[in-house]
């Protein structure tokens, strides 16, 4: 297959989980000669089949708009067959490749952006409606003008129902590659959170947390990611080192998998926000890939997946004492995270992978 695919972001770092090991990777491994455009600090890179470009990391919002068109003069002077784009802001840019080239032109759609702007600290907040009721006729009326939008939940795909064609590709996780390490777990109560970290995704709670566990734990908390949207007043985080708490920042995605081996609980205690109740957080499946138990937030959705599947419980997010009690109750009971792990596991063979997904992939390819 000689097919060129152009693969674009100007938000996401290149090694993305969805956009890189998954979508591009599965893609390249399918025949398509895959090239990614994304944030790198360096120019030009092949991993696993994939050419890989870097776009500059922007300093500030305006410098983010103009790495839109810096991808756009890139995509038009590309010659490639069909274009992939992962970001609201390069709908415009979308649309007139589609104008100009006569490619296929696919919108990928993380999130709910109508609803995520209601929860973004830098937007004054009497100005968040009228700003989401906007970008929501900006997004759909440009995305109709396209071939094919991939989203990557049902709620989302719903609302970009008079679109041409819409793809649901959930992000369950690839295979799990690393084995759990039987030393490691039963050396070290070790808690997970992976994933950005900030005040809606519960960072302070999960801080709290730690002041209620029993000491006799001797419990960890490692939370891995970049810190994003703290407030002011949660800021000062090198207080935290020395308490049992690990702030890890952005780690290569090959090195999660090696923590994620190791931990005896997983959170995913994301306030009750909106824009949260019906999304499919990574984290979590990662968490039951891996055999970890997930501790997470009691939306309905996610309740009925950990009930289902066995693999965790769910608490009140905003209630460290809650959550330091589900998760004591499971870390004093090395059977029951055994038998939660396994369950994990199960469910993500079966259900909760990436194998799904990337046949429905390969089918919306092969059908535009």
């Amino acid at each position: 297959m000689n097919e060129r695919v152009m693969i674009l972001s100007s938000v996401h770092s290149y090694n993305d989980s969805r956009v890189f090991h998954k979508e591009a990777v599965s893609l390249a491994k399918a025949g398509y000669r895959v090239e990614l455009h994304a944030l790198a600090d360096f120019d030009r890179r092949e991993e696993q089949g994939v050419r890989i470009v870097g776009l500059p990391r922007p300093k500030n919002k305006l410098h983010r708009l103009l790495g839109g068109w810096r991808l756009f003069r890139r995509a038009l002077k590309s010659g490639a067959d069909r274009f992939h784009f992962h970001d609201p802001e390069l709908l415009p840019w979308g649309v007139l490749l589609k104008w100009l080239t006569r490619s296929p032109v696919i919108y990928d759609a993380h999130e709910d952006l109508p609803k995520q702007i209601h929860t973004k600290p830098w937007i004054p907040r009497p100005l968040r409606g009228i700003l989401s009721l906007l970008a929501d006729r900006l997004e759909k009326g440009m995305a109709k003008q396209l071939s094919a939008v991939v989203t990557a939940t049902e709620p989302i795909a719903r609302q970009f129902a008079s679109c041409r064609r819409v793809e649901v590709l959930k992000n369950y996780p690839l295979p799990f590659s690393v084995p759990p390490s039987p030393r490691e777990k039963a050396g070290t109560n070790r808690i997970l959170y992976v994933g950005g970290i900030s005040y809606l995704r519960g960072y302070k709670e999960m801080v709290r947390m730690m002041e209620y566990l029993p000491e006799e734990l001797n419990a960890e908390l490692h939370l891995i990611g970049p810190l994003q949207h703290i407030r002011p007043e949660d800021r000062d985080v090198n207080k935290l080192r020395g308490k049992r708490i690990y702030l890890h920042g952005r780690i290569p995605f090959e090195e999660v998998q090696k923590w994620l081996a190791t931990g005896k609980v997983g959170l995913v205690c994301l306030h009750p926000v909106e824009n949260y109740r019906e999304s499919l957080p990574i984290k979590m499946f990662e968490y039951m890939a891996a055999g970890v138990p997930v501790v997470a937030t009691d939306f309905p959705l996610w309740r009925d997946i950990l009930v289902r599947s066995g693999a965790g419980v769910t608490v009140d997010p905003l209630n460290p004492v809650e959550i330091a009690v589900r998760v004591t109750e499971i870390l004093k009971d090395e059977e029951r995270i055994r038998q939660m792990g396994e369950r994990g596991r199960a469910a993500h063979r079966e259900i909760y992978n990436w194998h799904v997904e990337e046949r429905k992939l390969l089918n919306l390819y092969r059908e535009l």
